[in-house]
């Protein structure tokens, strides 16, 4: 987790801010007294500086679309003609290019508080009151109205503004892309839907304001919001993972901005319906957020505003600074390593096959979407093939020991070991299908234990790259055929990762001790002006996936397209791939 480093620079923030606010006092910036903690409606108001208000998105580019009426383009491209006399632009087909599709937009100003936790009762399947810990955003919507294009025949469109009671559906999903564990490698997606708790609203209307009503998402779409009107709202999530640190929530239904597109399986014919074969996609605001908690001490209140890419080069950051100090743990000198093996870091490649950000969406029993994508066991294989192909067996252990250090050899025997050793009847008889469905025989597992042992990861490899279903697959035959031993594939495909990071680390003019005294921030910013400096786009996409990975270069472009300071989005996200922005 990237919070262990960061911890010392987030106290020292805390101490500026606590210095500031006690200067703030001092001078009277901040009023004292409950007069001016009243508004004029009688209410006391929120704490000055925790609501951040988004304006509303009314761009003139919402209100006019122009697109092609594919149903006809496309579907009757029998009709396309050429005309002797009247103008080619007046066909049938033609007049369905590029049509301008005017329409009303609002948008409602949305204004949040940071997210918290709370731990309330809630009820459990078995009819009783469980205590759970849920996560919950506190948030303001108000409707300001609207846009509407104004169209003046051989004039330019204008726009006027109008006012209307407006229905907010309220759809809320807290995302996050971060790897939690070796097994998912650098990201991993996750997505949980807003829930309804009825149980939950009470507690924290009375933590945030007792005053205010707090609408929950079903309440807030029962009735609409009258022009000018603001309503204060809650969405609550639960089952997260707390060993989430950066993490986004999308917002839809704040807008009827609507983009759309072609569906790639489109087939478009004489019967096309029109708009049948389109998708489409409702505007979206997306918040970031990211906390320096961990999954042992969550504290609310330490939620913070983050932004687009700082998950991805706090990361990247992470992942150099670990690099560079793994061989202070493991006692371990991976260039030397490789050189015994007769291996390059360009070896260890893992291969960029579904190396994508793009999540395959399946919702769990509670409300979360996840998606697992298990890290690649090659680089692993082709090491265990080298440490077969050695004549002298002597010499395997000490490149073993430079390569991954001494839990790297301990690790490995473990899998040997696991792949021979006895198991009850039920075990046995479940590794002997599963080594028969890899083919491998007992015979060969005595005869040839390296190699046999590569082919066992080579098809274990096979079985995980097949798809999001198949990761189960994957570890229950890992575990079906080294028995406890299984859960070190991971652990060496990890080092190894490590291992080939540190060695294009060593590669690279870095002040290694400049770097590790940083942070992640300074680590990610010390590799960039290196990376930034290789020419050759194809040497540096490559340069990437042996510092990070085959998700790299795709992480290192996220972590520098979007500056600091940017901290929402007004997205369009189609329901097949709901990771693109």
């Amino acid at each position: 987790m990237v919070t262990r480093f960061i911890g010392r620079h987030w106290w020292n923030r805390r101490l500026q801010v606590a210095g500031f606010l006690w200067l703030a006092f001092a001078l009277g910036w901040v009023g004292a007294g409950t007069g001016r903690a009243v508004g004029p409606d009688g209410f006391r108001k929120l704490s000055p500086g925790v609501l951040t208000v988004i304006p509303p998105d009314t761009s003139a580019r919402n209100a006019l679309e122009r697109s092609d009426i594919l149903e006809i383009t496309l579907g009757r491209s029998d009709r396309i003609w050429i005309p002797k006399q009247d103008p080619i632009g007046g066909t049938f087909v033609e007049r369905a290019k590029n049509r301008a599709l005017y329409r009303d937009i609002w948008c409602l100003e949305f204004a949040f508080k940071m997210p918290r936790l709370i731990d309330v009762d809630v009820p459990a399947p078995d009819l009783q009151m469980r205590r759970k810990r849920l996560w919950y955003l506190v948030y303001r919507v108000k409707n300001v109205g609207g846009i509407r294009p104004v169209v003046v025949q051989n004039g330019p469109v204008t726009s006027e503004k109008f006012e209307k009671p407006i229905r907010f559906l309220p759809h809320f999903v807290l995302e996050s892309v971060e790897g939690l564990s070796p097994a998912e490698g650098a990201t991993s997606y996750r997505a949980y839907l807003d829930r309804l708790v009825p149980s939950a609203v009470g507690p924290i209307r009375r933590r945030e304001d007792p005053r205010i009503e707090l609408f929950d998402s079903a309440r807030m779409a029962a009735t609409d919001i009258a022009s000018g009107e603001e309503r204060w709202g809650v969405a609550i999530w639960e089952d997260i993972d707390p060993r989430i640190d950066f993490f986004s929530i999308f917002v839809r239904g704040l807008s009827n901005a609507i983009r759309w597109r072609e569906d790639p399986l489109a087939v478009f014919s004489k019967e096309s319906v029109p708009g049948a074969q389109t998708e489409y996609a409702l505007e979206s605001l997306r918040l970031d957020f990211w906390r320096p908690g961990d999954e042992r001490n969550e504290v609310d209140e330490e939620m913070q505003v983050g932004h687009a890419g700082l998950f991805e080069s706090m990361s990247l950051g992470t992942k150099v600074l670990e690099a560079f100090g793994r061989p202070r743990l493991t006692k371990s000198t991976p260039a030397d390593g490789l050189d015994q093996l007769g291996l390059s870091w360009r070896d260890l490649l893992e291969p960029v096959v579904a190396a994508g950000l793009e999540p395959v969406i399946t919702a769990g029993a509670g409300g979360e979407i996840d998606r697992t994508v298990l890290s690649s066991l090659l680089p692993l294989e082709k090491v265990v093939k080298r440490l077969a192909a050695m004549k002298n067996p002597a010499t395997r252990g000490p490149a073993v020991r430079n390569l991954l250090g001494d839990l790297g050899i301990q690790w490995l025997e473990e899998l040997s070991r696991g792949l021979a050793a006895p198991l009850d009847p039920n075990q046995e008889v479940l590794r002997t299908a599963s080594l028969k469905r890899i083919g491998v025989t007992p015979a060969d597992l005595a005869s040839q234990p390296l190699p046999a042992l590569a082919n066992v990861i080579h098809s274990l490899d096979a079985i995980g790259r097949k798809g999001v279903s198949q990761s189960d697959s994957r570890q229950a035959v890992a575990a079906a055929v080294f028995g406890p031993a299984a859960r070190r594939l991971e652990s060496l495909a990890e080092e190894i990762a490590t291992a080939r990071t540190l060695v294009v680390l060593n590669g690279l003019q870095l002040d290694r001790k400049k770097v590790e005294a940083g942070g992640p921030r300074a680590a990610f910013d010390a590799v960039r002006i290196e990376v930034a400096a290789e020419p050759d786009q194809a040497k540096r996409a490559l340069l990437l996936q042996g510092l990070f990975g085959p998700q790299g270069p795709a992480l290192y472009a996220a972590a520098t397209a979007v500056h600091e300071g940017i901290d929402h989005a007004w997205v369009f996200r189609y329901e097949n791939n709901a990771g693109e922005p």
